[in-house]
């Protein structure tokens, strides 16, 4: 595979294309702002996501011109903050709702989508009739800063196209990046969404002073909730304790990286959500995913207090420390 497109500027989407052109593939890449374009294609830095990556401008062509990006290549990757999907979507059918149609796309957006919460996988493919077979997922504990730096990286490929997998994993496979693929598309998707809620719910109890004693214990009903939640959304028995599931838990839960921890540790300090939210330059998608997954349990009456203590501190402002109470009682 020669040549991909990947719409996104922000810090993944960087250590995505970084990934891609140290492996000799070209990247058409859509990004907005035209300070990031100009320094991308001139010295290889995108300066404000990443500023210290070295990118090979030389196997990277940066535009804010989106047809073009969508029509160059037949794989799209879509590296964006879910919030931001709706509006991006209304830009791709603007210019031809059939386009991605005839493209593989490939996503790592970490929330759920629009007033019925779906998934970005579901969504795309709802509004853009993309088969099954031409949906993929990037997952796996993967901080952009480390791989930046080219530490040890495990990555999942998720798709029901073991034909597409075989081509697309040596695409991201170098020194420090470990890639294994996987058909488990549902699970995954979920497990990457929840995930971010659990390090904002971590995040909150360091700023509450809970030590990392509290904090391991969370963790590991976490993965018990998660397992409840896949198991009645219908995705196949799985490993629970592997990379793509419990390892992205521990990395989002106890990594310095993790924003979605770092805006929880505001939250349990004091900090209201306009508060912390104003203080972090990135977008925490814990903070949407704990009202997107919030519905869907509350919709199917699951039991899952983790879950529920995010939703009630962020989105009905009851105190973070009388919640953690609560949460206290019911974990094991």
């Amino acid at each position: 595979m020669k040549e991909i497109s990947v719409v996104g500027g922000g810090s993944w989407a960087t250590a995505v294309v970084k990934i891609l052109t140290e492996n000799k593939v070209t990247v058409n890449w859509y990004i907005r702002r035209r300070s990031q374009i100009d320094s991308i294609n001139s010295i290889g830095i995108n300066p404000d996501y990443l500023p210290t990556v070295q990118l090979d401008q030389s196997f990277i062509r940066a535009t804010e011109d989106l047809r073009f990006v969508l029509e160059q290549s037949k794989v799209v990757i879509i590296l964006i903050p879910s919030s931001q999907l709706g509006s991006l979507s209304e830009q791709i059918h603007a210019i031809d709702p059939n386009i991605l149609s005839r493209k593989t796309v490939v996503t790592s957006i970490k929330g759920t989508v629009g007033e019925n919460n779906e998934l970005p996988s579901a969504y795309l493919s709802n509004r853009f009739r993309i088969s099954e077979g031409n949906l993929a997922i990037l997952g796996g504990p993967c901080h952009a800063e480390e791989i930046g730096r080219g530490r040890k990286t495990y990555m999942t490929i998720c798709s029901t196209n073991t034909a597409f997998l075989k081509r697309i994993a040596p695409c991201f496979s170098t020194n420090y990046l470990q890639v294994k693929t996987s058909t488990d598309l549902l699970g995954v998707e979920y497990a990457a969404i929840y995930k971010n809620v659990v390090g904002l719910v971590c995040g909150m109890a360091k700023g509450l002073n809970y030590g990392d004693n509290f904090i391991a214990v969370l963790v590991a009903n976490a993965i018990n909730e998660l397992g409840t939640l896949l198991q009645v959304v219908g995705v196949p028995a799985t490993e629970l304790a592997n990379s793509s599931y419990l390892g992205d838990l521990l990395v989002t839960g106890y990594s310095a990286h993790s924003r979605n921890r770092s805006f929880g540790e505001l939250i349990g300090m004091g900090f209201s959500v306009a508060d912390a939210q104003e203080k972090m330059s990135m977008i925490a998608e814990g903070y949407s995913a704990s009202k997107g997954l919030y519905e869907i349990a509350s919709q199917l009456k699951l039991y899952m207090p983790i879950l529920y203590t995010a939703y009630r501190v962020l989105y009905k402002h009851m105190p973070v420390s009388t919640e953690f109470n609560l949460l206290e009682r019911n974990l094991k």
